[in-house]
């Protein structure tokens, strides 16, 4: 009888609240996929509300300790111990591994969302980018298997330490949050979302190129408002999360996503507000927006997954100019939603959304396409219905099932 152990505790980067709310429905899809006699366990903090489970073949068990010690802890190999024989999956590299026998039972795989630590640390934050580095090369040294959720990525970790390095590439899904909610039509109305708008999850820094996008609203203005996704979810494992509720519920612990350069934080904590004009500004105050742009540009910093669902399901276009992207749990929630999806070519983004995407290099580019998509509503019907189609490509369970064959097969 083998049971699949899951790390409830996500690395703090601008995803983890995404990754907690992965974490769990994960948890929820590799107990509905067990074989005959296996189960789910889910690990999660000390100060975190015990999520519920309506399957027999689930079992939640509170770590001693809480979640931010953990970063510290499982950085040294004697806290792995505990685990030793067990069977264990982490979809960030924050999990405790140690060196084992060949003979002791143990598996545990490890998944690399992304490559931003090494690629673009400044987009994480430099102290943030080195931790996940640290965790990533313990994870290539301990991990008995390094799984990947696009092929993009995998290139990127066997372009860092070597390209005989075994990696497996399973696809993941958009977390319930990243898709529309139930509620969305008040969350729009306290977000203060127009009713037509470009979404995008850009930042102002070198890698998020969000000036290419204030650049084509200047050029075009027959282009509709720009809502900018900001900052990053407080993440704490969704409080009193349920099989009926589906959605994260607000957090109680803001984690080092705020460290994201560009857009760290929004105007105004629980809802949307219009751009502030370019100039001297707070740490918290948002990317700074030209001033004939201010009433055509809404930050929002989302206080809720579902929050980032609401933006991206009513969004007209994802606008993406990215040089390079984390997790791409954006993508795949505006795939759900039938929602176009404009990128620079950034590896993650392209492979994601295939043909329902439309690739543009450079700001001219970038630009020009921008304003042909918003022109042309037939196009984007069509890349519409392309989107609906590709996110079929994306389940759970279809993930939860490559976990299984995955550590049948260590």
């Amino acid at each position: 009888m083998a049971t699949l152990t899951l790390i409830g505790e996500p690395f703090a980067d601008a995803d983890a609240a995404a990754h907690a709310e992965a974490t769990h429905e994960l948890t929820r899809a590799v107990a509905a996929t067990a074989p005959r006699g296996c189960s789910a366990r889910l690990l999660i903090a000390a100060e975190h509300e015990t999520p519920l489970f309506s399957s027999a073949r689930v079992r939640v068990e509170k770590l001693p300790l809480r979640a931010a010690t953990l970063p510290f802890l499982w950085r040294t190999s004697l806290t792995a111990r505990p685990l030793d024989g067990e069977f264990v999956h982490a979809l960030t590299p924050l999990v405790p591994l140690r060196a084992r026998g060949d003979h002791d039972g143990s598996q545990t795989s490890v998944t690399i969302p992304h490559a931003l630590g090494w690629l673009a640390p400044e987009a994480m934050g430099a102290s943030l980018a080195r931790q996940y580095r640290s965790f990533v090369k313990r994870a290539v040294k301990y991990a008995d298997v390094l799984v990947t959720p696009t092929h993009a990525t995998a290139t990127a970790l066997q372009e860092r330490f070597g390209g005989g390095l075994a990696v497996q590439v399973v696809p993941v899904a958009a977390p319930s949050g990243y898709l529309r909610p139930a509620d969305a039509d008040a969350r729009r109305a306290t977000l203060g979302l127009p009713e037509r708008y470009l979404a995008t999850t850009a930042t102002a820094d070198a890698t998020g190129r969000l000036q290419w996008l204030f650049d084509a609203l200047l050029a075009d203005e027959s282009l509709p408002p720009l809502v900018v996704l900001s900052g990053s979810v407080p993440c704490a494992v969704a409080e009193g999360e349920n099989e009926s509720a589906g959605d994260g519920a607000p957090a109680d612990t803001a984690r080092a996503g705020a460290e994201r350069s560009g857009a760290a934080a929004a105007n105004g904590a629980a809802s949307g507000e219009p751009a502030k004009p370019s100039g001297p500004r707070d740490a918290d105050a948002g990317p700074a927006v030209p001033e004939a742009l201010r009433h055509r540009v809404r930050i929002v910093r989302p206080r809720e997954v579902a929050d980032i669902g609401t933006v991206l399901s009513g969004a007209t276009l994802l606008a993406l100019p990215q040089a390079l992207l984390g997790a791409g749990y954006e993508v795949l929630g505006a795939l759900e939603a039938n929602v176009p999806v404009l990128h620079a070519d950034c590896p993650v983004a392209a492979e994601l959304s295939l043909d329902a995407g439309v690739p543009a290099p450079d700001a001219a580019a970038f630009a020009h396409e921008l304003s042909r998509l918003i022109r042309d509503d037939a196009e984007r019907a069509r890349l519409g219905v392309l989107a609906g189609d590709r996110s079929r490509s994306f389940s759970w369970t279809s993930t939860a099932m490559s976990l299984w064959e995955l550590h049948a097969n260590i």
